[in-house]
């Protein structure tokens, strides 16, 4: 079932990047690669819960919606504090208690804080991350803790 996902995901991921859906021989390469792929990383023990984290994928579908959104609301926050002198720059460190208890969600949780634009994940732990936030708004949003309940749910908390 693992491999079986994994076949369909990186045959996704081929799709979505090539856009080949008429050319034969492309498709064949495509098709070969994903073949061997899939063959190597059977080979080197991959296709494991932590490789290939099967159970993590509807999740996942939910919560790419959400940290879209948040990477959009971020950026505008960033853009509006560069070209206004009014709003603030308030660089802090700041260590933010998690509880998430998987290696997936825990860290999908510290590259959606890296991913949105004014915070950075800089080290993580088995109970907390420090976090650099530009803003107050910013480190109040992590330590409110959305984020963190929403990729709880990845792991059924």
């Amino acid at each position: 079932m693992r491999a079986l996902s994994l076949v369909i995901l990186l045959a996704g991921y081929w799709a979505l990047l090539s856009g080949q859906f008429h050319n034969g021989f492309l498709i064949t390469c495509g098709v070969l690669c994903i073949a061997f792929v899939c063959w190597m990383a059977s080979r080197m023990g991959l296709i494991d819960d932590e490789g290939a984290p099967a159970r993590y994928y509807v999740g996942l579908l939910l919560y790419v919606p959400y940290i879209a959104w948040q990477v959009i609301l971020a950026n505008w926050d960033v853009l509006k504090r560069i070209w206004s002198s009014e709003l603030a720059i308030d660089p802090r460190l700041t260590r933010i208690r998690h509880g998430t208890r998987a290696g997936f969600v825990t860290v999908t949780y510290a590259n959606s804080i890296t991913l949105t634009p004014g915070t950075v994940t800089m080290e993580v732990t088995e109970t907390e991350m420090l976090v650099l936030s530009l803003t107050k708004e910013g480190e109040d949003g992590l330590i409110d803790g959305d984020m963190e309940r929403r990729c709880k749910r990845l792991e059924g908390g």
